[in-house]
């Protein structure tokens, strides 16, 4: 039987490039099955096929990938090791087919991936071009399908971005939401923490939604030596948006290396600037989370008010 389905976990890198990767698939003629938003139960199927010291956002992505299974002919499962010799991803993005092929295996799911080799100098197009080529499409077919999927992922975060420095020029106590992608925006994670800021009346704003260019750009101002892509845009993002916000909330997702190291450093050299730090574990529940986001715009509304300068 011919591959028609194909399965998109909706976690880790899905919230930055999943704009592309389902309009693709969907260009060629494939139907795209994304996963349901994350929860408690996918995080708990995660969590029994995972080890202890993975990082949730790996557990909820396992849990996702289990609930496709069935649903879809293959799992598009990208593997992601950089960009550039100093901008590469976390070890795990590297192996993640290798890692969702050994948990599954004895399964019926089949992987369908790309790689992306910071030491090959990889092109993306190119990647997508030996995918479509492997599912029999035809190179006019795969560039056009590419093509349209790249401009529809650039509208969708050019549109965040307007979106984003509309609000910049608003009026309201203004909070940057910092961290991945995949736990800013992932329905178990970082949304929680976003809902409560917007129920309180302040402005959100995230660090993702800035020009990933800018921001790379402004990262090597503050670390020469950091590895990781991801952070890097974060960090960039944070020292383009600092002057004009009232406060930052680190977002972490536990136990990421990366981010331990990053937010520790960005918790030192940020000054004058109200700044939380949030680390997101497995226990159910918002309530302490939201406590700790109360007191923490409370010292913010004293600030502004000149509290601190009297």
């Amino acid at each position: 039987m011919a591959m028609q389905r194909i399965g998109i976990p909706r976690g880790l890198m899905l919230y930055r490039d999943g704009i592309l990767w389902k309009n693709f698939f969907e260009n060629m003629g494939y139907q795209c099955i994304v996963s349901e938003k994350s929860d408690r139960r996918i995080l708990e199927e995660g969590v029994q096929l995972a080890i202890d010291e993975t990082c949730l956002p790996f557990k909820i992505y396992l849990g996702h990938v289990k609930e496709l299974i069935g649903k879809c002919d293959a799992v598009f499962v990208p593997r992601m090791g950089g960009y550039e010799n100093r901008e590469k991803m976390c070890t795990r993005y590297q192996s993640l087919p290798d890692l969702v092929e050994n948990i599954f295996r004895g399964s019926s799911v089949k992987i369908l991936t790309v790689s992306y080799d910071w030491y090959d100098h990889t092109k993306e197009e190119k990647v997508y071009m030996e995918l479509g080529l492997s599912l029999g499409k035809t190179k006019k077919e795969i560039k056009r399908s590419y093509n349209q999927a790249k401009k529809e992922q650039e509208n969708w975060f050019r549109s965040r971005e307007k979106s984003q420095g509309r609000i910049l020029e608003e009026k309201g106590t203004k909070i940057l939401l910092a961290g991945h992608p995949y736990v800013l925006h992932d329905a178990y994670m970082g949304c929680g923490i976003s809902d409560i800021l917007k129920n309180m009346g302040h402005k959100v704003l995230y660090t993702d939604y800035v020009d990933r260019e800018s921001a790379l750009k402004r990262s090597y101002h503050f670390s020469k030596g950091m590895p990781w892509i991801v952070n890097r845009e974060m960090t960039g993002a944070i020292m383009l948006l600092k002057d004009k916000v009232d406060g930052i909330v680190l977002v972490s997702a536990y136990p990421c290396g990366p981010d331990a190291l990053v937010n520790d450093m960005l918790m030192r050299k940020i000054k004058g600037l109200p700044v939380l730090q949030l680390t997101l574990d497995a226990q159910e529940g918002m309530a302490g989370i939201e406590t700790r986001i109360e007191s923490f715009t409370d010292i913010i509304q004293y600030q502004k008010a000149g509290g601190y300068g009297n």
